[in-house]
């Protein structure tokens, strides 16, 4: 194994962990608010039309999400754009259309709905005209003059806008119906349209809320915890659902030669997992200042009571908890656990081991333990789910990364780390499925952040984009 680590000492003030951790790096988009996506889009895309501001929003959500089926949760929760983006990675028709809605809306355009029978699309209206986008078959078309991108209207009116459409070289280079769907069928589909009034940011479509409700998308994370993204994705951690895998196989990146090389090592695109660990050290003054004790202090590397004693531990995440498991040791008196998942309002007794039924699919899980004795020791160990799409992954070549850790101080470190595996494919390959590519050992890098954002470059061989393996993050307390 090839290892590079590389340390930055950083701090951070007591009392507080980081806030806003953020990776991001000069060749991805950083998907932290819909504002940075359009942003980073267009800028990435070297845009500068409107034609070519909605192409790039158009192209790189087809990039970031998948068809699958609606995602849901149970209210008071939601799912909105940035969290189908960030967590889930998948929808169907109208889902997909609404995140699309929010980046034009993003983006300063006007969008309505447009419902076909049984297909739901948008439009989005610029230069005095509307146009028709569709990331769910994956298509858009010139007009004829190819002064701009047709309208649903325009397609009525002259069929030949599509139906002639590759033979004129007016439609998508990459990723145009590439799931299987055809021109007749878009034709069709158009005849049958009838078009909403424009529609308002709040606007959604099915369970897909037009924005976001009471999701947090900024990543904290305590003294003591550590946070790995992985790529892969473990079969059953989904957090909604049974089998969240592209309904239609690989068919949507096999043949795109910009996406195709950044997915095939993964197989047909699902939802990815990761592994959020928090095991505080009760010796070390950064680790106990993220925990709210009461009736209790701590003593010898443990939590003592005077009386009865609790110690609330807050662990709130952007990613959607899967599993969870539990460990508490107390001694010398009775010790119970309670889990809230809605800020404290209502708790749920809790025993160590799989508290899965509780956690899962939620973001701010708190655990209380209560105790007449001492807490001697506290951990968590949970599956999350992420989408690998939206994660600033590595291309080959040079690549920027910058890492911010939000508020810093006097008293701990927090470690952020890459790892994969460089990758070598044949030349004059027509197919990105995976076929006779070949990679290198996994290779590493760590870096520490402080107070001033980080900025550093990983050096990336290969022919092709490497298979990625991890993102961590990882917040220790320095001393005791």
């Amino acid at each position: 194994m090839s290892l590079v680590a590389i340390w930055l000492l950083a701090a951070l003030a007591p009392g507080a962990g980081p806030e806003d951790i953020k990776v991001t790096t000069d060749r991805t988009v950083d998907t932290s608010s819909l504002e940075s996506i359009a942003r980073d889009v267009i800028r990435l895309a070297g845009a500068k039309t409107n034609d070519e501001k909605a192409i790039a929003i158009h192209t790189w959500l087809h990039h970031a999400i998948f068809h699958c089926q609606y995602p849901t949760e149970k209210a008071p929760q939601s799912v909105g754009p940035l969290k189908v983006i960030r967590v889930y990675g998948w929808g169907l028709c109208g889902g997909q259309h609404t995140v699309l809605k929010a980046l034009f809306e993003t983006a300063g355009w006007q969008v309505r709905y447009r419902g076909w029978d049984g297909h739901t699309t948008i439009e989005v209206f610029y230069d005095d005209r509307w146009h028709y986008f569709d990331v769910f078959l994956k298509c858009y078309y010139w007009t004829k003059d190819r002064k701009t991108i047709a309208g649903q209207d325009d397609i009525i009116r002259d069929p030949s806008i599509v139906l002639d459409a590759v033979k004129e070289r007016r439609a998508p280079p990459d990723h145009y119906l590439c799931c299987g769907d055809d021109e007749p069928g878009v034709v069709d589909g158009c005849k049958t349209s009838k078009p909403y009034p424009p529609s308002k940011p709040q606007d959604g479509w099915a369970s897909v809320t037009g924005r976001d409700r009471g999701y947090n998308p900024v990543l904290t994370l305590p003294s003591g915890s550590t946070l790995r993204l992985e790529w892969k994705s473990e079969p059953g951690k989904a957090a909604f659902g049974g089998r969240t895998q592209h309904s239609c196989g690989n068919k949507d990146y096999r043949a795109d030669k910009t996406l195709g090389p950044i997915l095939e090592h993964y197989g047909p695109r699902n939802h990815s997992n990761g592994r959020f660990v928090y095991a505080p050290d009760f010796s070390k003054k950064a680790d106990l200042a993220e925990v709210a004790l009461s009736g209790a202090e701590a003593r010898d590397g443990k939590v003592v009571a005077s009386g009865t004693g609790a110690a609330l531990f807050k662990l709130q995440l952007p990613y959607a908890y899967v599993t969870g498991q539990l460990e508490a040791t107390f001694e010398g008196g009775e010790g119970k656990l309670s889990i809230s998942s809605d800020g404290g309002k209502a708790w749920q007794p809790a025993s160590a081991g799989d508290v899965s039924a509780l956690v899962k699919q939620k973001y701010a899980v708190w655990v209380k333990a209560e105790f007449a004795g001492t807490l001697a020791k506290f951990r968590l160990e949970a599956a999350i789910e992420h989408n690998r799409s939206a994660q600033p992954y590595l291309l080959q070549g040079k690549n920027v990364v910058t890492a911010s850790a939000g508020k810093v101080g006097g008293s701990g470190t927090l470690a952020v780390t890459y790892s994969w595996q460089e990758a070598s494919a044949p030349e004059n390959r027509k197919r990105w499925d995976g076929q006779g590519i070949a990679y290198g050992e996994a290779r590493t890098v760590t870096k520490e952040v402080s107070s001033e954002p980080a900025t550093w470059t990983i050096d990336v061989g290969g022919n092709t984009p490497p298979r990625m393996l991890y993102l961590e993050y990882a917040v220790k307390g320095a001393g005791r």
